[in-house]
């Protein structure tokens, strides 16, 4: 072997090592720290969440009872300090925002609640959105429920009058079965 060759494998060598090195002293990118945080505000997520406490703040607020919200907001703080969730969840919980929060997410609910209510009652829902702005990305999709609604209920008046477009007779026919099938249930 030549020197000139030697001084090759050499320096091949020396990269090699040093690209097993460094490779082994990365950290990984998840650390114990991330877990932590992401655990954190899962736990948060639940309690701020959880069907009881969301329940009684849809209440409140259909209600219009301040004290009763902040009574609520209380007991999500209560449940937090027993969870053992970080300062920083608890102040949150506890703050102006988490409150918001909370009748951001209660009022999206009442327009969910509501809107079923008016589906199945063959109402309409422009109202019931100007009541409800939080839920304003949930519009399209109510929009859109309705007018399936409305044509599934039409189409059930085609058949029932065996016209097109059908008779206002068959289109009550049509309402009065469709309203039918949820008192039924």
């Amino acid at each position: 072997m030549t020197f000139r060759k030697g001084l090759i494998l050499a320096v091949v060598l020396l990269f090699a090592a040093a690209g097993i090195w460094v490779s082994q002293s990365v950290e990984p990118v998840n650390n114990e720290q991330d877990d932590t945080d992401l655990a954190s505000l899962s736990f948060r997520q639940q309690i701020l969440h959880a069907s009881d406490l969301m329940a009684g703040v849809k209440v409140a607020i259909k209600q219009q009872d301040e004290q009763a919200l902040q009574a609520w907001q209380q007991k999500a703080v209560d449940v937090a300090k027993a969870a053992e969730l970080s300062e920083q969840d608890i102040e949150f919980i506890a703050s102006n925002e988490g409150l918001e929060y909370l009748q951001f997410h209660a009022n999206r609910a009442l327009f969910n609640d509501e809107l079923l209510q008016r589906y199945h009652s063959l109402s309409g829902i422009d109202d019931l959105k100007a009541q409800y702005p939080q839920a304003q990305d949930l519009f399209a999709k109510a929009d859109n429920m309705i007018a399936q609604r409305d044509a599934i209920i039409n189409e059930i008046a085609i058949e029932l009058g065996g016209v097109n477009p059908p008779e206002k007779v068959a289109l009550e026919e049509a309402r009065r079965l469709w309203q039918q099938r949820f008192t039924s249930n």
